[in-house]
């Protein structure tokens, strides 16, 4: 019999829970799913051939038995854009720190003025959360970075500037995806760790951007790097087993973004060696600098959230954060244009190389 813990889901949420599940999942791939990503045989649970009773049995086993944040994180890793598995993921508290509620989400699409609505812009995040990753110097967190195609991640010079310099190597870099902890402090996932395999190609940054002066950087130091992994973990299904949907990259569009002041910006960010965190601002866009190198704004970073995407209301990737302002009281962050970073990788031939 199996232990009976304090429940996490109520009854009136297991239907949704169920719905997703069947509707995204045929019965031979939830058994295979519960196989392989939570080590449970479902025929020890629950037999027979009524695929919705199958499941809220499975649900409630897993309720009470204080695994079902297990359940629904592998869910996840088979069908991560499935909005009903990121909120449900929330309500457990296994999804990155800051996703807001119904009722936040809500404000934040009103405040906005975006065309998405509710699940579509949990779809986005779900879609985004595996493709975002932490970069690791001998196993320990060190900034953040983002697949721009299946085997191709971006993240700030500064991130990787002592393998430029080398003082380390390439296999003292790794870059680790789906790092989860619980925000009680339970162990979800330790991630899936890809070792970096090249330097392709990088941009330094400017002696003038951790200053904060007014001295206007180079157009041509734009601190970013381009570093390709063993295998194509953008192509492969995430958690490494042979079904769920593909990890995907993020795309990076073509056309210059106009930065509106007072705009909302969202940074995906691994801050503090810690799993994901999403910073949501509708108000946070301030400016360009002079010549239109850096853009400032006040969404919230951390240490360690160098080299995260910056996407605008839409989800469209818009800058690269790499630095805030030095100040003891800081009033501002700033990206680089992920435009500008396009334009310099095609003038030296690594075009090609994103999506």
């Amino acid at each position: 019999m199996l232990p009976t813990t304090e429940l996490e889901l109520t009854g009136p949420r297991f239907r949704p829970l169920n719905e997703a599940l069947r509707a995204t999942l045929s019965l031979n791939e939830f058994d295979q799913m519960l196989k392989e990503r939570v080590n449970i045989n479902r025929e020890d649970i629950a037999l027979g051939n009524n695929y919705n009773s199958i499941v809220f049995e499975v649900i409630g086993a897993a309720n009470r038995a204080g695994w079902v944040y297990k359940l629904v994180h592998a869910a996840r890793q088979e069908r991560p854009s499935n909005p009903v598995f990121v909120e449900y993921a929330r309500m457990l508290g296994i999804s990155p720190r800051g996703l807001p509620d119904q009722a936040q989400l809500e404000s934040i699409i009103r405040k906005s003025n975006t065309v998405f609505d509710i699940a579509q812009f949990r779809q986005r995040i779900g879609e985004i959360e595996g493709r975002v990753c932490r970069v690791d110097l001998q196993c320990d967190g060190l900034g953040t970075g983002f697949l721009v195609g299946p085997d191709i991640v971006i993240t700030n010079y500064h991130v990787v500037e002592s393998l430029v310099k080398k003082e380390h190597t390439l296999q003292d870099f790794t870059c680790r995806f789906d790092f989860k902890v619980r925000e009680d402090g339970t162990s979800v996932n330790e991630g899936s760790v890809v070792q970096i395999r090249d330097l392709l190609t990088y941009s330094p940054y400017d002696p003038t951007d951790f200053q904060g002066g007014f001295t206007e950087p180079d157009p041509s130091n734009l601190d970013y790097a381009l570093l390709r992994l063993d295998g194509e973990p953008g192509s492969d299904p995430i958690g490494g087993t042979a079904s769920g949907d593909p990890r995907g990259y993020i795309s990076v569009p073509s056309s210059d973004y106009h930065f509106t002041p007072n705009s909302p910006l969202f940074i995906v960010q691994h801050p503090n060696k810690r799993p994901m965190k999403l910073a949501l601002d509708t108000d946070a866009v301030l400016g360009m600098n002079a010549n239109s190198t850096r853009v400032r704004y006040t969404t919230n970073t951390e240490p360690g959230s160098s080299g995260s995407p910056c996407f605008n209301q839409d989800w469209v990737l818009v800058a690269l954060h790499h630095s805030g302002d030095p100040l003891w009281l800081p009033s501002w962050n700033e990206g680089i244009p992920i435009s500008l970073i396009l334009s310099h990788l095609r003038m030296s031939g690594f075009g090609e190389y994103l999506s």
